[in-house]
């Protein structure tokens, strides 16, 4: 048991990353460690990984569907937190067996962007088949929207050509400084708020527990939180396109 232990944990030294966000680095990324030290004899490949998450994630989706009430909304969320897993295995099994590629970064990236849709879609036909008031089918179908609005808007700001500089998946979870000026600290405590709303697997799993002692439906309170941060970003990120392209400056630029 010793030599098991300190084998995972020398997998988890070994693949950390230098720079991420504390639920990775003292929940999930420890206990991919086990995960990532049974697949590293095996052939499975780190892209292989990232799709067995995904199909897993596709279970957690139909869990949501299908199973009601607060043990339903819970046994979907440890599935999700069981694909999370799978998504932190990949980019560790790929810096222990040399296999990184930047490929493999944006595959990463569309993989959990594929995941967002999902999650947000089958919530809302969860709650369509709790009451079957047609809304809820409407709200499913603008979450999935905010997501693929926001991967592609995330994609373009991203590029090069528009952002000056070339940015990576993955660059946005690193930690930024506080500013100094009071503005500066409300925006950089905003943007911290909903990085954090944004990365699910950090609190999707805090909804589900509260449900059992708290009057509200899980699924209800984790779209408001989760969809409301992809509408900010959606807001503030297209305002942000328009006043730049949209400008006649932009063209002397």
């Amino acid at each position: 048991m010793a030599s098991l232990l300190e084998s995972i944990r020398d997998v988890y030294r070994a693949s950390r990353k230098k720079e991420d966000i504390a639920w990775n680095v003292y929940v999930a990324r420890p206990i991919a460690a086990i995960l990532v030290a049974l697949l590293r004899p095996t052939p499975l490949t780190p892209n292989q990984v990232t799709f067995l998450g995904v199909a897993i994630f596709f279970v957690a989706g139909a869990a949501f569907i299908a199973l009601p009430g607060a043990w339903g909304f819970l046994v979907g969320a440890l599935l999700v937190q069981f694909s999370y897993l799978f998504d932190c295995a990949d980019g560790q099994l790929a810096r222990l067996k040399s296999m990184t590629s930047e490929v493999g970064s944006h595959l990463d990236f569309l993989m959990d962007e594929l995941k967002a849709m999902i999650l947000a879609g089958s919530l809302g036909i969860r709650l369509w088949m709790l009451d079957g008031q047609a809304y809820w089918l409407l709200l499913a179908t603008a979450g999935v929207f905010l997501v693929g609005a926001a991967t592609s808007l995330t994609n373009f700001v991203r590029r090069p050509e528009y952002a000056g500089v070339e940015i990576r998946p993955g660059d946005s979870a690193r930690k930024r400084a506080m500013p100094t000026s009071l503005i500066g600290k409300v925006l950089w405590l905003a943007e911290a708020i909903a990085r954090y709303f944004v990365h699910y697997p950090s609190w999707i799993l805090w909804v589900a527990l509260a449900a059992f002692v708290l009057p509200f439906d899980a699924a209800i309170v984790f779209l408001a939180l989760y969809l409301g941060v992809y509408l900010v970003y959606l807001a503030r990120t297209t305002l942000a396109i328009l006043l730049k392209l949209a400008h006649p400056g932009f063209y002397r630029s």
